[in-house]
């Protein structure tokens, strides 16, 4: 089991949300600490996504709460969600085509109104500084762009926001390795930077690798807790839950 978090940011008590008769989460509680990365593992169903839509308030919680250092935010509407501090980058990128790569990351300081162009300009730059990748692509349209690229956009215009929590769904769906290894470098330094992430990754061994603990779903339930290292090196857990087994020497 995890050890306790002294403060944390984000706490979930006994979340349930459901889809007509269908329960895609059952019961959940978890908390994500202060400057943590906390990963959600678990199969394609397991609700990983639906809990980052609760928390962002683009589904509404049947049951259970929601708090953001304290406060609640269940029954809120998805702006005041961003303005109390939660950016959610979701699955898929969702850039905006006939934007350029700039006019993309400008729009995740929309939850921050007034701000001087001159400071917007230089956060925007700030961005490109930990995403050089994107710089030379800062006024071509979005739909020109690869995957790997829409991606670091997308992260980008999240961290805009300079939000308290950052909710990240599958940021290597679809991804070359090589990408992967790129965007997850990213997360290691937005880590390392203070901010909070709440990560949910296919990837059981990159979303292990940039967390502090993980949390392990199965139909919509809390099935596994615990450090990232002591989920990856239990082979009965990796074999139902992470992908597969992956013992010395085999392939993951």
């Amino acid at each position: 089991m995890s050890a306790p978090v002294s403060q944390p940011v984000l706490e979930i008590r006994d979340l349930t949300v459901r889809y007509g008769e269908i329960e895609a989460v059952r019961g959940l509680s978890f908390v994500v600490g202060t400057g943590e990365v906390v990963t959600l593992l678990g199969s394609n169903g397991a609700g990983k996504s639906t809990t980052l839509k609760a928390i962002s308030g683009l589904v509404k919680p049947a049951g259970g709460s929601i708090l953001l250092d304290g406060e609640p935010l269940t029954g809120l509407k998805p702006e005041a969600i961003v303005r109390r501090g939660v950016a959610h980058v979701p699955e898929g990128r969702r850039v905006f085509p006939g934007l350029t790569v700039r006019e993309n990351i400008m729009l995740g300081a929309s939850n921050r109104p007034g701000i001087p162009k001159r400071v917007l300009r230089d956060e925007v730059e700030a961005m490109f500084e930990l995403f050089p990748d994107i710089r030379r692509f800062g006024d071509a349209l979005g739909w020109t762009l690869s995957g790997g690229q829409l991606q670091m956009v997308a992260l980008a215009r999240g961290l805009m926001a300079k939000p308290r929590l950052l909710l990240l769904d599958e940021p290597s769906l679809g991804l070359a390795p090589v990408i992967v290894q790129a965007v997850f470098a990213i997360i290691a330094e937005v880590r390392r930077r203070g901010t909070t992430v709440l990560l949910v990754e296919q990837n059981a061994r990159m979303g292990l690798s940039v967390a502090d603990r993980g949390y392990v779903l199965e139909t919509g339930r809390l099935v596994l807790e615990g450090d990232p290292q002591a989920l990856w090196a239990n082979d009965d857990i990796r074999a139902a839950y992470l992908g597969g087994r992956t013992a010395q020497g085999s392939a993951a």
